[in-house]
């Protein structure tokens, strides 16, 4: 079936008016271009605005094979990004050190990521792929003065494409790969009237997957998605605009097979970061889990409506997403008959509305700029979830992991572990926010800006000894119970920026100072599945806030062939909330809690420069040093650390770096072009208890990517992980998810 829709996208292409992709510059073009965003709600050069903001823009997706949104962790400082454990589509992001590990909905992601400014509340479902975007922004540090929810690690903007009244166009591309990987990818601009254009994309993917499960044979870590997607702008007037999509995503990828570490053998019950390679290949997982389950289906609907009128602009945001997703997989990489094996199930459904109005304008002669606007959120969740224990034997012995009551975990009595059951969650928020930047003079100008946030949730849980039926405790009470919280915020950001007068042609600089505030609202364990515990002492988890102070300098040299950046940064992690897990005798422990207070600080440098026709060179080097100044409770971790003042936040290595070079020629009516980029990191832990097993040491990637242009064809050849590194992307307990393999891709597209 995914071969047939793979050759009727690309017939679509064929019959449509095409869009233009947009190639590389000229080589001989030695400036570096100017980038446009809208990170503060109006559009300006990436140069001038006065915060941390590293931009990805459609010819730089293109040109680096960046197919998907993982691999924008590698092109920015201090970002970590990649697939959550165990799943095929869920993100796991750290900004700065600031982020969630765990997907479940009960945690909010502090880092955001938008979709034409309209938030994926959760990280399920939000790993998307890069087709017909724009350019993508990440701002880091909190955010909420300007945007829709107040994010308190940073922001991920994709700004997609939109439908153009100019002219019919169209693009197409398909491409083979590694591991029998099939892509195609289309998109098409449709001019309908004068006042109204569509635009359409959609993507097939396949891949029969890069590990093979020793128990019975089949390959796993294969991939299957479908995706479409639709926008139509209409422009009615010079001063009205209204723009609408529609996008769905169809997701039958089988989830990611963990692989074991190997035991201490001089510490029994400990394990090394060393990853096991059953039969001395680490992609054999002797899994007894055979029926591994991913249906994961997204999508939503967004309204833009812009009205400018006499020194402003009345701006209306209105968005609806929504998640279905079904999943099950093996925690504990057990072969059968080697003890039993822990099956993560869940089944999870999730609503989402969302409606912000901002008006903004200028003021004084244009030398104050505005915008004052309002934000609502509500959101429902509701999610079955099952620990299946089955010790399975035989070559043949499989669960059914679509049968969430088939093997649950259950303790002898309903005052320990119980399954299956079935947390849901009621969210609503809303806030009210402003800014205004003032210019002082023809060089200096100062922004203030202050949100206020009104959030509520309303957790539920409910333990099930059959479907539809809940747990009776001894008591005859029924074994369900409802907590509700609400939480207030006030963050304020102040920013100072000024523009320094270098002289001539050399080059050009600002310089910036802030101070910002992030939130994040409380959560609560829904993890938990100890009866006694829920029932009667599980609460609220409090509110996370960060405090950023950084000063910054953005430059322009050599006619503005170089670009150098570089932002030093504070931040205060005010009742961080972790969720993580201890080793057992059984399933993974997990337990959440506000574990403290902490300081992370850092230097982040970016540049870019093009020092010959043709050539361009750039890169980023940043550092993170963190401590905990503050313990409100021991985490449960002196076995590892002494002194648990001593713990390293996750994903905060001391220092990560990348380097990028290409070089582009033409030749008569061809244009070759040839780049790659190389990214490392020292050592960094993953878990909170900074256990052996969860040290990570050797993170580096090689990605290279050889192209040829020829009229309206391009053909491009990418090889990602040259060098087969297959460090640890993400663990529990005593199992790892090695990083993909070498992967290489072929890619035909063709311009209409």
């Amino acid at each position: 079936m995914i071969r047939t829709s793979v050759l009727m996208i690309m017939a679509c292409a064929a019959s449509a008016p095409a869009w233009a992709q947009g190639r590389d510059p000229a080589p001989d073009q030695q400036e570096t271009a100017d980038i446009l965003v809208t990170a503060e709600r109006r559009e300006e050069r990436a140069q001038d605005v006065p915060i941390a903001l590293s931009v990805v823009t459609s010819d730089a997706l293109e040109q680096r094979g960046m197919a998907n949104l993982d691999r924008i962790g590698a092109a920015v400082p201090n970002l970590y990004l990649a697939r959550n454990f165990g799943t095929s589509s869920g993100a796991l992001v750290f900004l700065r050190g600031v982020g969630e590990g765990d997907s479940i909905f009960t945690n909010d992601p502090p880092v955001g990521i938008y979709v034409d400014d309209v938030i994926l509340p959760r990280s399920t479902g939000s790993l998307l792929d890069l087709v017909d975007v724009d350019r993508v922004e990440v701002l880091r540090g909190p955010q909420g003065t300007l945007y829709g929810r107040n994010t308190s690690g940073g922001a991920i903007r994709l700004v997609m494409k939109r439908p153009s009244l100019d002219r019919a166009s169209a693009v197409a591309d398909i491409a083979v790969g590694s591991y029998g990987r099939t892509d195609a990818r289309t998109a098409a601009n449709i001019p309908v009237t004068d006042t109204i254009a569509l635009r359409v994309s959609a993507i097939a993917r396949h891949q029969q997957g890069w590990g093979r499960n020793l128990t019975n044979g089949a390959r796993v870590n294969g991939q299957d998605l479908l995706g479409a997607r639709a926008a139509i702008l209409w422009a009615p007037s010079p001063a009205a605009t209204i723009y609408a999509t529609l996008d769905l995503t169809r997701d039958r990828s089988g989830p990611r097979f963990p692989q074991r570490f190997a035991p201490d053998p001089e510490r029994p019950g400990r394990y090394t970061n060393t990853i096991l390679a059953p039969d001395g290949d680490i992609d054999a997982f002797p899994s007894a889990d055979t029926d591994p389950l991913n249906s994961t289906d997204t999508g939503g609907a967004s309204l833009r409506a812009d009205y400018r009128f006499a020194g402003a602009t009345l701006t209306a945001i209105t968005g609806y997403r929504w998640l279905q997703s079904r999943i099950g997989f093996d925690q504990t990489a057990n072969p059968p008959g080697s003890g039993a094996n822990v099956i993560l199930l869940q089944d999870q459904d999730q609503h989402s509305f969302s409606q912000e109005v901002h008006l903004a304008g200028d003021a004084v002669a244009h030398r104050v700029e505005w915008l004052v606007g309002g934000y609502y959120f509500s959101e429902h969740n509701d999610q079955l979830t099952a620990v299946s224990l089955a010790t399975p034997t035989g070559p043949d012995a499989r669960f059914r992991n679509a049968d969430f009551f088939n093997a649950p975990s259950r303790g002898a009595g309903t005052s320990g572990n119980w399954s299956p059951y079935e947390p849901r969650l009621d969210s609503s928020s809303y806030a009210l926010f402003g800014s205004a930047t003032m210019a002082l003079g023809d060089r200096t100008r100062v922004t203030a800006g202050l949100r206020y946030t009104n959030e509520s949730k309303r957790y539920a849980v409910s333990f099930l000894s059959a479907p539809d039926v809940v747990l009776a405790l001894p008591d005859g009470r029924p074994a369900r119970r409802r907590i509700a919280s609400r939480w207030t915020d006030l963050s304020p950001r102040l920013t100072v920026d000024h523009r320094l007068e270098i002289g001539g042609a050399a080059g050009e600089a600002m310089i910036y100072a802030l101070a910002s505030k992030g939130f994040r609202s409380g959560s609560f364990d829904g993890r938990a599945r100890n009866v006694d515990f829920v029932m009667n002492r599980q609460g609220a988890i409090a509110p996370e806030t960060v405090w950023n102070y950084e000063a910054g300098v953005k430059s322009d040299w050599l006619d503005r062939r170089l670009h150098l950046n570089a932002t030093y940064f504070v931040n205060d992690y005010t009742n961080i909330a972790f969720s993580a897990s201890r080793t057992t005798a059984g399933p993974p422990d997990i337990f959440r809690q506000n574990v403290g207070d902490a300081r992370i600080q850092g230097l982040e440098v970016e540049w870019s420069a093009r020092p010959l026709p043709g050539v361009e060179i750039g890169g980023w080097v940043a550092t993170l040093a963190d401590r905990f100044t503050h313990l409100a409770s021991s985490p449960g971790c002196t076995a590892f650390v002494p002194d648990e003042r001593d713990l390293d936040l996750r994903f905060t290595p001391a220092l990560r770096y990348q380097v990028r070079a290409s070089v582009t020629q033409q030749v008569g009516a061809t244009r070759l072009r040839v780049g790659g980029d190389y990214s490392a990191s020292s050592p960094y832990s993953i878990a909170l208890c900074n256990e052996p097993q969860h040290r990570v040491t050797n993170a580096s990637q090689i990605n290279v990517q050889v192209g040829l242009d020829w009229r309206d064809w391009g053909v491009q050849v990418t090889a990602t992980n040259l060098a087969d590194r297959r460090y640890n992307t993400g663990s529990v307990g005593s199992i790892g998810y090695p990083a993909a393999p070498r992967e290489w891709m072929l890619r035909i597209s063709r311009e209409f």
